[in-house]
């Protein structure tokens, strides 16, 4: 059984936001998964859906160093890849940058995580 986790990009002010740091400000993940409610203590009417982060998911591996994998991130071995969500078939994949080829997430243990596709343009631009 993997672990269920989540960080989140905060698309209005460009900032990733850790598991950890996401607990500590009482988001939890809405129930349709679009993005994260921040749940009032004193009333559920008063809790807050933040349409703003979204979530990408961590794949329950972690590459050759250690650094999780989550969804969007960029790996390098092998060529360069992204990690995608495959909604068909239910799992998480290795998408080529530079073409269409596709690896099992579980190569990502052989790879190193170089950055994500929110933060790191630059590295998607080189491609």
């Amino acid at each position: 059984m993997r672990e269920h986790k989540y960080r989140a990009w905060d698309t209005v002010k460009k900032v990733m936001y850790s598991a950890n740091e996401l607990g500590a400000d009482q988001e939890t993940l809405s129930v349709d998964g679009r993005g994260f409610v921040n749940v009032s203590s004193t009333s559920t009417r008063l809790s807050q859906f933040h349409a703003h982060l979204l979530p990408l998911e961590y794949t329950g591996l972690k590459d050759k160093n250690g650094i999780e994998g989550y969804h969007a991130d960029i790996a390098e071995g092998y060529g360069d890849w992204v990690i995608e969500w495959n909604e068909i078939e239910g799992c998480f994949y290795l998408k080529s940058l530079v073409g269409y080829d596709k690896l099992p997430i579980r190569k990502l243990k052989e790879m190193n995580i170089i950055g994500n596709i929110y933060e790191n343009h630059e590295l998607l631009e080189a491609k």
